[in-house]
């Protein structure tokens, strides 16, 4: 389940997917929570956000299928699409990048409840920082409330090697013959 990481270089979480399956669904979701209009009135995703994303999803799309896959695309909130998506290829498990935004986390405990109740396993990864949170020298509840602090913890600390990407992405589930269904346009979201 693609999220923030719309790469395949880099991309852990792919890559485990790819070697733990026999076959892989890359899926993304375009969460409807995520556009509109915020409690404020602000638009919780502007337009050049938006197309930057759309642009983003269709070249991930396009990478995975000039490496054997595809990426399928939905709009709707992850924790029904996933379910429904699992259910129809018979997941056993779900892979994806763990975030750490208040909403973002608390969609992550929804969707697990979710898929818990179906017998799916998901499988969290990090990938949002430059050093991996099991790297650091401290626990996170001993962070440093500042750059100073944190910089003078992480002296001389490696950043892992990135991964590779993959040469090629194993294909669809055969069971559920799911289609991957259009990237949306900007009115859409």
């Amino acid at each position: 389940w693609f999220r923030n990481d719309l790469r395949v270089h880099d991309n852990e979480c792919l890559n485990s997917a790819n070697n733990e399956s026999m076959s892989v669904l890359p899926v993304y979701c375009f969460d409807p929570r995520d556009y509109g209009k915020s409690s404020s009135g602000f638009d919780k995703t502007g337009p050049f956000r938006a197309t930057f994303l759309l642009e983003s999803v269709a070249d991930l799309r396009k990478t995975l299928q000039a490496k054997g896959s595809d990426l399928v695309v939905r709009i709707g909130k992850p924790e029904t699409v996933l379910v429904e998506l699992a259910q129809a290829v018979g997941a056993e498990a779900v892979y994806a990048h763990r975030e750490v935004s208040h909403d973002e986390v608390k969609a992550e405990d929804n969707i697990e409840a979710v898929l818990k109740e179906e017998g799916v396993e998901v499988k969290y990864f990090w990938g949002s920082t430059l050093y991996h949170i099991d790297d650091l020298p401290f626990k996170l509840t001993e962070m440093p409330t500042n750059y100073g602090g944190f910089k003078e913890k992480v002296q001389g600390l490696e950043v892992r090697k990135t991964i590779e990407a993959l040469d090629q992405v194993k294909g669809l589930p055969a069971k559920g013959d799911v289609e991957p269904g259009e990237i949306p346009s900007l009115v859409d979201l």
